[in-house]
């Protein structure tokens, strides 16, 4: 169609892009008639009850202790008729195949399209947050942690697109991801869901995703509406814990956390979820100003915006600013709510129908969120064919899938540490070596794959696919079962994984220790903790391989990055492997044997102590620390810092060139830089530009990524790396909360080259 099109004469194009314009105009007409015209035809409680979600433990046979997807027939009638239910989530506690999906979906479908008046199909929504969670034998990715390891956009985008049409091949059509919450707060247990503590990081592979995921139109049977979350400051809660209060200045939330979200919103994402928790007193699901004059007026939104678990009902019973239900209903609703995740119950559905009634809540406030609800069903082609789609349940598990999932993990891998052991670094391991296989993680899947991975925990192996495999297995399989040696249990936390004397009683048998530690499969709430230190039992166990005398490489599968300082002296190698998903024991073992050269940068500082959680944008005043002898400018010591990442290949940079020092108004700069590999192996490398304003308004940060580009260079070979920058590259929230660039000095850095340029 392409090449059609650049034959096609000047004027010709014209005249088909206004044809394209005019019809796009013309469909999107029509589909306002239609919808005018089925609101008119609702009553108040189909209203209603479209603005209503529920669980689908409230359809299933049982209940929640339903093993099965089996629908209750009276349930169901309930739901749909008595309710008018318009939206339903969730498995009841694991995942299904597509079968029991489209089963179950169908079901649901037949009643509402058959058996209401106005015949309004339902939106089924679902967690998806590194591939399809809840459909068994699908395609799980790293976590968006891991993803932001990779510095590759695409990588990002092909996960989004991935997860789609897995989604959309089981019958569902609506994804609650992704996450862009910036990850500031590593005791957060939802940090792996992040992308680390950088806000243009988490805007540009939030982005990605989001295009991955609706890109081709969300009437093609390769897209879903995606959901941005969560709305915003979720991920700052000051204790650490889920769901609990966070305080973050104006200043603070427009800097960090908020241009994600806009990025998002003019990249087309179709809906947003709100933030559980509460900022600076105020639960964001109450919280007017930042629903309808921040994310509608200022950011243009005009999507539908849900609510997250339960969230309206606890502005009562947790937040304590309703005095009953019923006022939580008209706060939020009020506050501008368009959806409620109920779910669990139908009082949404009763109090909202006798607010309306009262006169407390407009139906005119009632028709703008109907209105929308409509028209993503409309968006979706549910209203033109609700069921499960025979074109989209034929692309689920295609073997390109796995291709893009261990390309994904194995580029998300960060090398942490590789000392030289005689003349030569310690990894690459070679494949004849013998090696004592220890920890927790070796044996083990959840702990590749972390949260919503086939259950809300992932942390039941018996739902991962069989083709899936451990640390363990992917050795065994580079290396032969002969020269592997495990002596624990599948089991994360089985004591016999941490009994130091019977796993290294005979360690001088072997040439190396793979030492797998880290945190086993969590999320949320459940994942909390009161300490950022690695288990003692690990600790432990880490000590003793060390007292051996052989050389140890620890590898990490872990949501968050957890404190090691301790150990980190006495490891020859270390690396990080975040919750690497389907594919990620054989990246890890690509990487362990030298076939494939790590590339992963961490999106995140790693701290190297527990109560040390300084930033890698922190303000001047952050390095500053005040001793006896004097001042010294080492605040910022993490373990390793933000963008650190080794290679079995070495870079060097040439000094920066730009165009111009000097710019003004919105003209662009070009930056560039020459990258020499100059190493033994072939590898990709990313390069990073970061700016630092020298002097401002506002306190400056101490260095701000701006752009990162991620090249393929042979051994030997040099490339050019080339950036543009402009003036809403360097801006940042003033006093007065606006967004602006000032006249000024910048400084440029890329790996350890710098220059000035000037804003005029």
């Amino acid at each position: 169609m392409k090449r059609l099109f650049k034959k096609v004469p000047k004027a010709g194009k014209l005249i088909i892009m206004a044809l394209a314009f005019n019809y796009q105009n013309v469909q999107a007409q029509n589909q306002d008639q239609k919808i005018d015209r089925l609101m008119s035809q609702m009553s108040l409680e189909e209203k209603v009850g479209q603005m209503t979600q529920i669980d689908l433990n409230l359809l299933a046979v049982n209940g929640y202790q339903n093993t099965d997807g089996s629908l209750d027939k009276e349930k169901l009638k309930k739901a749909i008729l008595e309710y008018k239910v318009g939206s339903v989530l969730n498995p009841v506690g694991r995942a299904y195949s597509v079968e029991t999906w489209h089963k179950i979906i169908t079901e649901i479908q037949d009643l509402a399209v058959k058996k209401t008046p106005n015949k309004i199909p339902v939106i089924y929504g679902i967690d998806a947050v590194h591939g399809t969670t809840f459909t068994l034998n699908s395609t799980l990715f790293p976590h968006n942690l891991g993803l932001a390891a990779t510095r590759n956009d695409e990588l990002a985008r092909l996960s989004g697109n991935i997860t789609a049409r897995e989604v959309r091949a089981s019958g569902i059509r609506w994804n609650f991801s992704p996450v862009l919450d910036a990850g500031r707060q590593p005791l957060w247990s939802r940090f792996a869901e992040t992308w680390g503590e950088d806000t243009y990081l988490t805007k540009q592979m939030g982005v990605a995703t989001i295009q991955g995921m609706e890109g081709d139109g969300l009437k093609n049977p390769t897209a879903v509406a995606s959901c941005m979350k969560h709305f915003i400051g979720y991920s700052a809660p000051r204790t650490g814990k889920d769901r609990t209060p966070a305080h973050i200045p104006d200043i603070i939330l427009r800097e960090y956390y908020l241009p994600q979200f806009k990025a998002a919103i003019e990249a087309g994402s179709s809906t947003v979820m709100i933030n559980s928790a509460e900022i600076n007193g105020i639960p964001t699901h109450a919280n007017e100003y930042l629903l309808k004059e921040v994310l509608r007026k200022e950011l243009g939104f005009k999507g539908l915006v849900v609510t997250d678990w339960e969230d309206i009902i606890r502005l009562h019973n947790r937040h304590m600013i309703a005095s009953t239900p019923k006022e939580a209903v008209k706060i939020a609703i009020n506050a501008g709510i368009d959806m409620s995740m109920v779910p669990n119950d139908y009082s949404f559905f009763t109090y909202l129908t006798e607010l309306v009634k009262e006169g407390q809540v407009s139906m005119a406030t009632i028709d703008a969120s109907v209105r929308r609800i409509l028209k993503l069903k409309y968006d979706l082609g549910l209203f033109d064919n609700p069921y499960p789609e025979k074109s989209a349940a034929s692309l689920f598990n295609l073997p390109e899938y796995g291709v893009a999932a261990l390309q994904a993990s194995r580029e998300s891998i960060t090398l942490l540490k590789n000392e030289n052991l005689g003349a030569s670094p310690v990894l690459p391991l070679k494949k004849n070596a013998k090696i004592l296989l220890a920890g927790p993680g070796a044996d083990n899947l959840p702990s590749l794959h972390g949260c919503w991975s086939y259950s809300w925990q992932g942390n039941n192996s018996k739902y991962y696919p069989s083709t899936t495999k451990t640390i363990l297995q992917a050795i065994q399989e580079k290396t032969g079962k002969s020269n592997v040696t495990f002596y624990g249990s599948k089991e994360y936390n089985n004591e016999v994984n941490f009994a130091t004397e019977s796993i290294f009683k005979n360690a001088s048998a072997f040439d190396f220790i793979v030492l797998c530690l880290g945190e086993d499969a969590y999320a949320e709430q459940p994942g909390a903790i009161d300490d950022l230190d690695l288990p003692v039992n690990q600790l432990k166990l880490a000590k003793a391989a060390i007292n051996t005398g052989k050389p140890v490489i620890l590898v990490m599968t872990q949501g968050r990055p957890r404190v090691i300082n301790s150990i980190v002296p006495g490891m020859k190698g270390i690396i990080q492997a975040y919750w690497p998903g389907t594919k990620g024991a054989d990246a890890i073992a690509d990487v362990l044997f030298g076939d494939y050269n790590p590339d992963g940068r961490l999106p995140f500082s790693y701290p190297a102590a527990t109560g040390d959680l300084v930033l890698y944008d922190h303000k001047f005043t952050e390095k500053i620390q005040e001793t006896a002898q004097g001042f010294e400018y080492n605040g910022y010591k993490p373990q390793w810092p933000f963008g650190f990442g080794l290679s079995y290949s070495t870079f060097e940079y040439s000094p920066i060139k730009v165009s111009q020092k000097d710019f003004s108004g919105n003209e662009t700069i070009k930056v560039s830089v020459e990258v020499k590999n100059t190493g033994q192996l072939d590898g990709k490398h990313s390069v990073e530009l970061y700016s630092k304003d020298l002097f401002a308004s506002v306190t400056p940060d101490s260095k701000r990524l701006r752009k990162y580009k991620k090249v393929a260079i042979k051994a030997g070979e040099t490339v050019t790396v080339e950036f543009e920058l402009n003036k809403s590259d360097l801006e940042f929230v003033s006093q007065k909360l606006e967004t602006v660039t000032e006249p000024g000095e910048f400084e440029l850095m890329i790996e350890n080259q710098k220059v000035i340029i000037s804003y005029k």
